[in-house]
């Protein structure tokens, strides 16, 4: 994979790909040329240790090796995309901008969820267990995930951003982050639920999953992804 990675000449699932390097020509071939380089020492040095670590240890390599990998060819493209843009020399430039999508109202929405969440469990509305808890920082991770997939210039895959998967991806998040906030308020509420209602509860949950899923994958197709 790192020799592929390498040697890539821009052929599509080859290589590494984000938003600048759809846009610069340079940044994709120094960003790939790092990204190689690294994913072999990672594939090396993972051969030359296994023999003496553990498989925790030998995964810990492989994480840090792939992770410092992407970081560095994250900055690569970075800063070969400004470098572009800044010269005068460049026989082409950059051919267009990637404005992010206006994801604000949901990014919105779902800090008021978590707020909500999180106010129930310090007021002690709900139980503080590992499982109301575990609930409540999962909507911190969805909204985390929501802002840094509305950054096309970070995480773009396909190379014609239009911003469709962004926003169907934020409001997925938004929907599952209500569902969660709406489960903690019931148990706040009743804290003992019916069976009925833990069934009602259940369907609502499959529901917006399903709902969530299918707007994903409904918004990646949209935008070429597949």
């Amino acid at each position: 994979m790192g020799a592929l990675t390498f040697t890539s000449k821009g052929e599509p699932g080859i290589g590494f790909r984000i938003g600048y390097t759809y846009i610069s020509e340079r940044a994709r071939r120094k960003a790939n040329r790092v990204s190689g380089i690294g994913t072999i020492l990672t594939g090396v040095t993972l051969v030359l240790l296994s023999p003496f670590l553990p498989m925790a240890s030998l995964f810990a390599v492989v994480i840090l090796g792939l992770g410092g990998t992407l970081v560095l060819a994250y900055f690569t493209a970075k800063r070969e995309y400004e470098l572009e843009e800044l010269s005068t020399e460049a026989p082409e430039k950059p051919g267009r901008r990637i404005e992010p999508p206006k994801v604000g109202n949901y990014i919105a929405l779902q800090l008021i969820f978590a707020g909500i969440s999180f106010a129930l469990i310090l007021t002690e509305k709900v139980a503080r267990d590992s499982g109301i808890i575990l609930i409540a920082s999962l909507q911190l991770f969805l909204l985390t995930l929501t802002v840094l997939f509305s950054r096309p210039i970070v995480l773009q895959l396909a190379p014609k951003f239009q911003g469709k998967m962004a926003l169907g991806f934020a409001r997925a998040m938004t929907a599952v982050s209500a569902m969660m906030t709406l489960q903690l308020v019931v148990v706040a509420l009743n804290p003992k639920p019916s069976p009925l209602l833990a069934v009602l509860l259940l369907f609502v949950s499959l529901g917006t999953i399903f709902y969530a899923v299918f707007i994903a994958l409904t918004s990646a197709y949209e935008e070429g992804y597949y």
